[in-house]
């Protein structure tokens, strides 16, 4: 029994070091283009059209990818203890990012697990949110 406690806590980490990781790479990215932070966590509102508009929806779909493979993690592995945080930041980037907002609007079958963290505020962002899955 302790020894599956302790592989399941080495995957935790492994899994969620993977998420974080992944997310370094999409700041990375962000890093390389003056003011694009702003889009995902300032509020600042999508461009129309254009290049800047492509680049951003672009960065915006790896962005959501992340944090739904860091959702589907965390309910893959419930001894995780950075489940509540990373739910608390996917909150959080959402609500800051009309980008965001605008693709999970636009697509909500593309990142199921990253609506299901969401309930609170899906409804005032326009957004579908399946019901919540019962706990295990």
């Amino acid at each position: 029994m302790e020894q599956a406690k302790v592989s399941n806590a080495v995957a935790a980490a492994a899994a969620n070091d993977t998420v974080l990781r992944s997310l370094r790479e999409v700041h990375a990215m962000m890093l390389q283009h003056e003011g694009m932070r702003a889009y995902f966590y300032g509020d600042r509102p999508l461009p129309g059209d254009g290049p800047e508009r492509e680049r951003v929806l672009t960065l915006g779909e790896l962005l959501a990818d992340v944090l739904a493979s860091g959702v589907h993690v965390h309910e893959r592995i419930p001894d995780s203890e950075s489940a509540g945080p990373w739910a608390n930041y996917c909150r959080h980037t959402i609500r800051s990012s009309p980008v965001l907002r605008h693709l999970l609007h636009e697509h909500p079958a593309w990142w199921p697990t990253l609506l299901s963290v969401l309930p609170d505020q899906a409804p005032n962002a326009g957004l579908r949110v399946p019901p919540p899955t019962p706990a295990r």
